[in-house]
């Protein structure tokens, strides 16, 4: 079998861009791939529970997840912090549908969106 198969470790836009390049993968494809490759996990402290709730709901229905307080769902806490994870384009969308969600959830969905930014530069 002339085949290889092995686990990539890509932990930034640019290298993300330059394997997908080295494939073959056009320059459309590239831009539309290369969000979809970067795994990030966002801390936020302190959020509301019924934020939380929300943002796990909008996270789980995008194949991404949060992480907060076994508790949340109980009532029995008034806040958690909370470990959202996904993939960049993920969270993206997490942000847009955020938007339109009462709790200060649309706030929550701008800052989770300018961490992104900068991490990205970091990278």
């Amino acid at each position: 079998m002339n085949m290889k198969i092995s686990v990539v470790s890509l932990n930034n836009p640019k290298e993300i861009r330059k394997e997908l390049g080295k494939i073959g993968v056009g320059k459309e494809g590239v831009e539309i791939m290369a969000p979809k490759a970067l795994f990030r996990v966002i801390k936020l402290e302190k959020i509301k529970r019924e934020a939380a709730n929300i943002l796990k709901q909008e996270a789980l229905s995008l194949g991404a997840e949060a992480a907060v307080h076994r508790e949340v769902i109980s009532g029995k806490i008034k806040q958690t912090d909370c470990l959202l994870m996904g993939t960049v384009q993920q969270l993206k969308n997490i942000c847009d549908k955020l938007k339109k969600q009462p709790f200060g959830l649309d706030e929550i969905g701008e800052e989770v969106r300018r961490q992104m930014a900068v991490g990205e530069k970091g990278s």
